[in-house]
């Protein structure tokens, strides 16, 4: 067996959103304790009430930073010569949850080392643990970012250490679902980087900011900058200033909701829309459909192709194409389909998948879904172990020639320019 290296690089940090979601779940299914390791503020505490809630078990989130001793331990208390310990109300009792342990290698030595035998033992004095209660902790990394007392390595294998970071995508899916402000938002869909030296709970801050200023004040550019200069570097202030009107209200309609579920409910809501307003739920929901929160939605079922189309009916022509160029193009979203990428590179002549874009392309509601699939085989064809297998198979190549033919140059040329970049020929029929 070869020798191991002396220190083994540690693996990506994963994005906070469903994929920790997985993680925590299983964990808590298998009551074993997490330590969720990332900088400040990107919502590992949020993340672990979702996860709570979508399991509906309670949730109990405690800063160890604020702590004494007593506050954890308990008090001592002496009875028929024996000493007991008076512990903390909010340790749970009965039933069922996730007690989350914040700021773990911040808090002082005295309060980090029974918190960690509460982690890895579950008891503390004569206290155990409830059998359907987890302990999960976050920690922030060991740089020179943070004040931390470092953990003991062997302590820390104990663990299922999972190295977290923010997630644009996530984020926003969180932030319309808590009526984050329009402008952070339409800030946040047009940036990649809005998250790396900014962090998701500051934004939030200057949200509420945002929510609570007068059509005067949001006028008064020294006001404004004096205002955010307390959360935002000066770059970041005048990306959200020169946003301008979006910095009005929200429009009073649910977009997720829009997507998700389209009720008869929103359908007359919609309706009572003036132009301008409905030009505006069109602008904000391209934003949503073409960028990488509408691969978050999907992954959690709160995005529907039904819901769309459904949408789309309602929507003048230019609107709706607007939509449907927006989700086309989007290879996050391509979990939607009931047609993959596979499907469409073997025996797909006379196949069910070939019936299914025949299908699409009859109905100018679901051609959306051509576009989204074209995106899923020009991603698929991008992938070294993928591409090295089509080009080899001429049968997989005559698949690419009946689909090609079938779509036409609409939907075609983004695929043929895809095929000819990778170096990919298809089979033409006849």
């Amino acid at each position: 067996m070869p020798p191991r290296a002396a220190k083994e690089a540690r693996p990506d940090p994963v994005p906070v959103g469903p994929r920790v979601e997985s993680v925590l779940e299983i964990a808590y299914r298998a009551r074993r304790p997490v330590l969720l390791e990332g900088p400040t503020g990107i919502g590992k505490s949020e993340i672990v009430r979702q996860v709570a809630n979508k399991l509906s078990v309670a949730t109990i989130v405690v800063d160890l930073s604020l702590l004494e001793p007593p506050d954890l331990v308990g008090l001592p208390i002496t009875s028929e010569g024996r000493t007991r310990y008076a512990l903390p109300a909010f340790l749970p009792q009965s039933g069922a949850g996730i007690l989350m342990l914040e700021e773990l290698n911040r808090a002082e030595r005295y309060i980090q080392q029974p918190a960690l035998q509460l982690l890895s033992a579950r008891t503390l004095h004569e206290y155990t643990l409830p059998p359907d209660w987890v302990v999960f902790a976050a920690v922030n990394p060991a740089t020179g970012d943070y004040h931390v007392t470092p953990l003991d390595p062997a302590l820390r294998a104990r663990f299922l250490d999972l190295s977290v970071r923010a997630d644009r995508a996530s984020w926003l899916a969180w932030a319309v679902e808590h009526q984050v402000h329009p402008a952070v938002l339409t800030l946040a869909r047009a940036h990649e980087r809005i998250l790396d030296d900014v962090p998701p709970r500051t934004w939030t801050y200057v949200s509420e900011l945002l929510h609570a200023l007068t059509p005067d004040e949001r006028d008064d550019g020294l006001l404004m900058r004096d205002l955010l200069a307390g959360y935002l570097p000066p770059s970041w202030i005048e990306s959200l200033l020169a946003l301008g009107q979006s910095a009005a209200p929200d429009l009073a309609i649910d977009l997720h909701a829009l997507l998700a579920k389209y009720s008869p409910e929103a359908q007359q809501q919609l309706k009572s829309f003036r132009s301008d307003q409905l030009d505006e739920v069109t602008h904000r929901l391209a934003a949503i459909l073409r960028g990488p929160e509408a691969g978050v939605l999907a992954a959690r079922k709160a995005l529907s192709l039904a819901a769309v189309e459904s949408l789309l009916a309602d929507l003048p022509g230019d609107q709706r194409e607007k939509l449907q160029e927006a989700l086309g193009g989007n290879a996050t979203a391509i979990s939607l389909l009931d047609v993959t990428a596979d499907d469409c590179l073997r025996a797909y002549s006379g196949s069910r998948a070939m019936q299914r874009v025949a299908q699409w392309k009859n109905d100018p509601l679901k051609h959306h879904r051509i576009a989204l699939l074209v995106t899923a085989l020009r991603a698929h064809l991008q992938q070294p172990h993928h591409l090295a297998e089509i080009k080899r198979s001429n049968p997989m190549r005559v698949s690419l020639g009946h689909f090609l033919a079938q779509v036409g140059e609409r939907w075609g040329i983004p695929l043929v320019e895809t095929m000819q970049k990778v170096g990919v020929t298809p089979i033409r029929p006849g």
